[in-house]
């Protein structure tokens, strides 16, 4: 855990914290002169007195976590500087300047006079401001967090809360005007119009959670392209996703992937219900030159459910992306699609399912697709079949199985049996001394996994299937691979054996060794690798200091709330949930920086489809090793990523988080290019769910 968290959770229990305290505060100062006991009449005043004490002292802690969060980026404390701090601080001045004085008089001589000078508006107004101000932030906390550009939303609350205060005090002058006619009421009638007021209450926040359910249901039909830049634009040609095809070229490798449920059974002997293709999971390694023209045929023979693969990490045209909804409808059952692509770039890649994500790739609908370099080994299918005989080349797939019953659930730990592959538990490799040993891994989760290599020095050589200039050794280091994201790791066998590990199971993973025999212990590193730091600088078409010609700021949140009729935890970009996240909206030729700051309680690996992304920054530390092209940012909690792209493949992409709970509940918009629209649409009266 980061040192961001505990800030954050600081900060949160201070908005609570300063919401209960005022909230008494208001309740006491509020209270009939004729209400107040004649017997401890110094009682309310230094109640009142401490609450205002506690209240300002917690006004000022905030103020420190805010700085500090700030230290970490402005973009985490922007929301707190401009709104949550200053709504509530400004009227704590007031109540020591004008409620205080008031107070201590009552307490130190309780007369009518006294009591009915904390009545009056100047001292009472305060601390009601206050209280709206402290309800403020915290609902900036859980509920509705605010993000850049604050202008509109800043300026929204400040207006509302004058206008509330407003009626405050009207209501309270008429409430001292009355004073000296005021008779207590009989407690039945009392009791009667409490009850009516919190009957009132109760309809107001019924109905007010009634009107957020259904409003927050989404359509049951909706297109990708209904935002108005997405029209014909002046000087930009009109143009469907479906002609978005790339060059007709005939393929030179054919492959076919059949959707079919079956039994997965794990080395422990475990059996599960699972989704393959063809039959095995993961999926066949699809494996081909840099180069090749690749045609996949996808037939879905699953009964009742509907699937459409994503290339992920390819550059495909964006008619091939494979997402239900956006780029093509989903493949209903007994139906096929065929994808076509050219393999461009060498590395470590894969595929899945891109219908119900959360779901789909749980039970096994994913493999691995390599590209060999073009001079490199033939391709083919099947583990490590390009590798040379002095080369053992394996992809370890990371993936959780869930034995449970029902559908697969990140939150049923309980079921949850971490695997590499099927493997769920040691698994034995052998391979010659001096032989160089390359594991492409591969996090298939939805959640960031941590590997170590123990027994000998290593290199990374690939992050993202883009090769790593000059990497050096290193040792007794944890990789931290986001859901979606592959390290390739190179070593020399030594003479005795070598364990890769995640640290989940650090008892488990994969022992290789020269002969099968002998073993090694896991070291449980805490030093984790850091990408940006790692080999040599080399020449990179644009960089920190280029010109941008869009610039995009994106804040990453989770609050409470409903999101499709159901209260959940929504994950939210720039305080929006999908559908109603702008998209970042390009057009051909534009060079593109996003920053990514995670200011939520979980990671968020933010890929983006058709492009890849350079790092320029990491908490505003510029990247000093090798150039870092990435196609899925894990960006930790309290993270700020800087990266940008050459928007040089038109169409529609997601750009979303691949933790698929996180993009099914909101965490997902689009890069949209000028002018590209599309005839598919996604919602419940759709067979397309592009989670």
């Amino acid at each position: 855990m980061s040192d961001f968290e505990p800030l954050m959770n600081l900060d949160i229990m201070l908005a609570l914290m300063l919401s209960v305290v005022w909230g008494v505060a208001s309740v006491l100062i509020g209270r009939h002169p004729a209400r107040r006991s004649a017997r401890r009449p110094r009682i309310r005043p230094i109640v009142l007195l401490v609450a205002i004490a506690l209240g300002t002292v917690l006004v000022g802690v905030r103020t420190w976590t805010a700085a500090q969060m700030g230290a970490h980026s402005w973009l985490f404390a922007a929301d707190r500087v401009v709104v949550a701090l200053p709504i509530v601080g400004l009227p704590v001045l007031a109540a020591l300047a004008l409620s205080v004085p008031r107070l201590l008089a009552e307490a130190r001589d309780p007369t009518p006079q006294a009591r009915l000078a904390t009545f009056q508006p100047v001292a009472v107004l305060p601390i009601w401001a206050a209280l709206t101000g402290a309800l403020v932030g915290f609902s900036g906390t859980i509920f509705v967090p605010l993000a850049p550009p604050l202008a509109q939303p800043a300026s929204t609350i400040y207006v509302v809360d004058a206008l509330v205060l407003g009626a405050a005090w009207w209501w309270q002058r008429r409430r001292c005007a009355m004073v000296e006619g005021y008779h207590r009421r009989k407690w039945t009638v009392r009791i009667l119009r409490a009850a009516g007021a919190t009957a009132a209450a109760l309809v107001v926040l019924v109905g007010a959670l009634t009107l957020a359910q259904r409003t927050s249901r989404l359509p049951e039909q909706m297109s990708m392209a209904s935002h108005d830049h997405a029209t014909t634009t002046a000087g930009v040609h009109p143009v469907s996703v479906t002609d978005l095809t790339g060059p007709a070229a005939a393929p030179q490798r054919r492959f076919t992937l059949t959707a079919q449920a079956a039994p997965v059974r794990l080395a422990s002997g475990r059996v599960l219900d699972g989704w393959t293709f063809n039959g095995q999971v993961p999926g066949p390694e699809i494996r081909v030159r840099q180069g090749d023209q690749v045609e996949v045929t996808v037939r879905n023979e699953l009964t009742d459910t509907d699937v459409a693969v994503h290339w992920h990490g390819i550059d495909v045209p964006n008619s091939m992306d494979g997402v239900p909804g956006v780029t093509q409808d989903a493949i209903r059952p007994g139906g096929s699609f065929v994808y076509r692509f050219q393999a461009r770039d060498a590395g470590t890649y894969w595929y899945h399912s891109h219908s119900q994500g959360s779901v789909q790739v749980k039970k096994g609908l994913f493999g691995a697709l390599i590209v060999d370099p073009a001079d490199g080994p033939a391709g083919g299918t099947g583990a490590g079949s390009g590798a040379a005989a002095d080369r053992a080349d394996w992809l370890v797939a990371q993936h959780t199985w869930y034995t449970g019953p029902g559908l697969p659930s990140a939150a049923d730990l309980a079921h949850a049996v971490p695997a590499f592959g099927t493997t769920d538990g040691t698994e034995r490799r052998t391979a010659a001394p001096g032989t160089t040993v390359r594991l492409r891994l591969l996090n298939t989760d939805s959640l960031t996994r941590n590997f170590v290599v123990t027994g000998t020095p290593f290199r990374v050589v690939a992050i993202d299937g883009n090769a790593v200039n000059r990497p050096t050794d290193v040792h007794d280091v944890r990789l931290v691979l986001g859901a979606g994201a592959r390290y390739d790791v190179e070593f020399a066998m030594p003479d005795h054996p070598v364990r890769l590990s995640e640290l989940r199971d650090p008892a488990g993973g994969i022992v290789v060794t020269p002969d099968g025999t002998g073993d090694v212990a896991t070291v449980e590193s805490t030093v984790d690798f850091d990408p940006t730091r790692y080999g040599t600088p080399a020449p990179t078409p644009f960089g920190p200091d280029s010109r941008f010609t869009r610039e995009y700021e994106v804040l990453l949140d989770n609050h409470l709330g409903f999101y499709d009729g159901r209260f959940t935890f929504l994950w939210t970009m720039n305080g929006r949930v999908f559908p109603d996240v702008p998209p970042v909206v390009v057009r051909e030729g534009d060079l593109v920086k996003l920053t990514y700051a995670n200011r939520s309680h979980y990671d968020h690996p933010m890929h983006l489809h058709g492009h890849h992304m350079l790092v320029l920054s990491r908490n505003d530390k510029p990247v000093t090793g090798s150039p870092l092209w990435l196609d899925t940012v894990t960006v930790r909690v309290g993270e700020v990523w800087a990266v940008a792209f050459r928007a040089d493949n038109p169409g529609i992409w997601m750009d979303h988080c691949h933790i698929f709970e996180h993009a099914a509940d909101g965490m997902m918009t689009h890069v949209m290019y000028e002018g590209v629209t599309s005839p598919f649409q996604v919602g419940s009266n759709t067979p397309n769910d592009p989670e």
